[in-house]
C-alpha cells in the first residue's frame, strides 16, 4: 500500500509540474523574438533575397511586432520583382509579394506600375489557373485580399464567392486540404473571417466529385480535428513549415495553441512542438540540424502570432488594423556611434542578449472571432461574369474605384479582434499581466497536493481495514477511462459513416431521378 501512496504522491507532483508550466510566458517568447531577431541580422539579412519567402515573412513579422525597419528601400526593390512575375509563376508567389508591400507602407495596385491584386487573384485566370499549385493559391488569394480590404471590380473573373467555393472545393472527406498540414493551416487562415458570418455554399468536391452544400464554419471544424489528430507526441506535426503555419491558424481562428486539449500531444503542446526547432544561436530550423533563414522567418511569424494573441491584439494577418505587440522591458544595445537604442530598431544595431526575467505571467485566453447570426437556409454562390472586351483590363496607377460585389448571404467582412478592455490603460496601451498571478498558481498547487495527500490516507485506512478491497478503486478508474475513449472513438466514427451514407443516399437519388426522367 505505502508504493501505492508514493505512486500516486508522484502523479501529483508530475501534476504540480504541469499546472506551473503548462503554458510559456510573455517573457520567455519575447526573448525567443529577440534571439531570432538577432540570429536573422547576423546571418541573413532581407535584402540579399528580396521577394523571396524568406523576406517577405521576415517583413511581415517585423512589421507585427511594431519594430522600426527601413521598410520604404525593401518597397523599392519589391518594384523589379513584381516586373518578373509571369505565368510560369505560382499565384501564391505573387499573394505573398502583395502582402509584403502591404507591410512596406505601399499600394499593392501599383507596385513597380503594375497592379499585383487583380494579376494575381481576381484576374489571375486569365493567364493562369490561379489553383495550378492546389488550395494554396485560392488560401493566400483571400488572405491577401483581406488584409487589405481590397474591393473585386464588376469584370473580375474570380470574387470572393469564387475563391471560397474554390478553398472548400479543395477539402477532402477527412477534413484535410489536399493532403498535408501546411495548406490546411493556411485555408483556415483564409477562412477564418467567414467563420461566423457566411451560410453554406454549393460546391463540387474534387475528391469525390460530390455536390454538396458547405458552410465555412463546418469545413473548418473538420480542418480542426484534422490537425488534431496529425499532431505528434512531441507537439509538433512533421516539421516546423507545418507546425508554425498551425500556431498561426490557431491564433487566427481563437484556438490557444498553448492550453487547448485538442493540441495536448503526450509530451508538449503545438508551441512547445514550435519551440523544440528553436537553437542554441537563436535561430530556427526545418529539419532539427542547423538554423536556416526561411524557418527562422516563418517562426518568427508564428511566435508574433501568439504574441497579438496573448496581448489581445488583431490576428496576424489583419494588416488594416495597425496594432503592434507592446515590448515593456525593451533590451538596450549599443548603436554604431556608442549610443544606447531600445530593440523595437532592427537593423541599425543589434540587441545585446538579456538574462530571462523572473516575473512569471500567464498568457491571456484565446478570443474568439465576434459571433454574429448564421443563416440557416442554404445558398447558392453567384458566379461573376466575363469582361466585356476581350483585352486585358489596363492597368493603371490608381484603379477607378468600382463597387464589391454581392456575395452570398452575410458573408461580410469581420472587424478587429476584441480585446478585453479590463487591461487597457489611460494612454490605451496594454498592460502586462498581473503580477500575483504567480501567487495564485502556487495556491493552486498546494490546494492539489493536499487534496491528494487526503484522498490517499482515506484509501490506505479503507485498504486497513478491509474496508474496500485493495485494487479496486484503481481498476474501476482504469475501466471507466477505457470505456469513456471507446465511446469517444464510436461517436467519431459513427459521424463519418453518417455523412458518407447521406451523400451516398443523395447521389443514388440523383441517379434514380435522372433514370425516371428517360422513361
Amino acid at each position: 500500500m505505502k508504493k501505492k501512496i508514493v505512486a500516486v504522491l508522484c502523479a501529483v507532483m508530475v501534476l504540480q509540474t504541469a499546472l506551473v508550466n503548462a503554458e510559456y510566458r510573455e517573457d520567455d517568447l519575447k526573448n525567443a523574438v529577440e534571439n531570432a531577431i538577432e540570429w536573422k541580422e547576423k546571418n541573413d539579412s532581407p535584402f540579399y533575397g528580396i521577394g523571396t519567402k524568406d523576406a517577405d515573412l521576415y517583413i511581415m513579422a517585423l512589421k507585427r511586432l511594431g519594430k522600426d525597419y527601413d521598410y520604404n528601400s525593401y518597397l523599392s526593390g519589391l518594384d523589379g520583382i513584381a516586373a518578373g512575375y509571369g505565368a510560369e509563376h505560382n499565384a501564391s508567389d505573387m499573394q505573398r509579394t502583395v502582402l509584403s508591400a502591404i507591410v512596406s507602407g505601399g499600394d499593392a495596385r501599383n507596385v513597380g506600375g503594375r497592379d499585383l491584386v487583380a494579376d494575381g487573384i481576381y484576374y489571375r485566370n486569365n493567364v493562369a489557373p490561379i489553383d495550378k499549385e492546389g488550395v494554396d493559391g485560392y488560401s493566400w488569394g483571400l488572405i491577401a485580399l483581406d488584409a487589405g480590404v481590397y474591393e473585386t471590380p464588376d469584370w473580375a473573373l474570380t470574387n470572393r464567392n469564387d475563391i471560397i467555393c474554390g478553398i472548400l472545393s479543395h477539402q477532402n472527406t477527412d477534413g484535410s486540404f489536399d493532403d498535408n498540414v501546411y495548406s490546411t493551416a493556411s485555408a483556415i487562415i483564409a477562412l477564418a473571417p467567414y467563420y461566423e458570418t457566411s451560410g453554406a455554399y454549393t460546391i463540387t468536391q474534387n475528391q469525390t466529385g460530390w455536390t454538396i452544400d458547405l458552410s465555412p464554419k463546418d469545413a473548418v471544424d473538420d480542418a480542426i480535428d484534422y490537425l488534431a489528430e496529425e499532431q505528434t507526441n512531441y507537439g509538433d506535426f512533421g516539421d516546423l513549415k507545418s507546425t508554425a503555419m498551425t500556431v498561426i491558424a490557431l491564433d487566427t481562428i481563437g484556438i490557444n495553441p498553448d492550453g487547448d486539449r485538442r493540441f495536448e500531444a503526450k509530451k508538449g503542446n503545438a508551441l512547445d512542438g514550435l519551440m523544440l526547432y528553436q537553437k542554441k544561436d537563436g535561430g530556427f530550423s526545418s529539419d532539427l540540424r542547423g538554423s536556416d533563414g526561411e524557418a527562422t522567418s516563418l517562426a518568427l511569424c508564428a511566435l508574433t502570432s501568439h504574441l497579438r494573441n496573448i496581448q489581445g491584439k488583431s490576428s496576424f494577418f489583419r494588416f488594416e488594423v495597425n496594432d503592434t505587440v507592446s515590448f515593456a522591458q525593451p533590451v538596450q544595445s549599443p548603436s554604431s556611434n556608442g549610443s544606447v537604442s531600445g530593440n523595437n530598431t532592427v537593423g541599425t544595431s543589434k540587441p545585446k542578449a538579456t538574462a530571462k526575467p523572473k516575473a512569471t505571467t500567464k498568457p491571456r485566453a484565446s478570443i474568439a472571432p465576434k459571433a454574429s447570426s448564421n443563416p440557416t437556409q442554404t445558398m447558392r454562390p453567384t458566379k461573376t461574369t466575363t469582361p466585356r472586351s476581350s483585352s486585358d483590363p489596363r492597368v493603371t496607377a490608381k484603379p477607378k474605384a468600382t463597387k464589391r460585389p454581392a456575395l452570398v448571404g452575410p458573408v461580410e467582412m469581420a472587424g478587429p479582434m476584441p480585446s478585453d478592455d479590463s487591461n487597457l490603460t489611460a494612454n490605451g496601451n496594454h498592460n502586462a499581466p498581473n503580477q500575483s498571478s504567480g501567487m495564485v498558481g502556487l495556491v493552486i498547487v498546494f490546494v492539489v497536493l493536499f487534496a491528494a495527500a487526503a484522498g490517499a490516507a482515506v484509501l490506505f485506512l479503507l485498504s486497513k481495514n478491509n474496508k474496500i478491497p485493495e485494487n479496486r478503486v484503481i481498476a474501476k478508474l482504469l475501466l471507466c477511462a477505457k470505456k469513456e475513449k471507446k465511446k469517444e472513438y464510436k461517436a467519431k466514427i459513427h459521424k463519418r459513416t453518417d455523412v458518407r451514407r447521406r451523400f451516398e443516399q443523395r447521389e443514388k437519388y440523383k441517379q434514380r431521378k435522372k433514370y425516371n426522367n428517360r422513361r
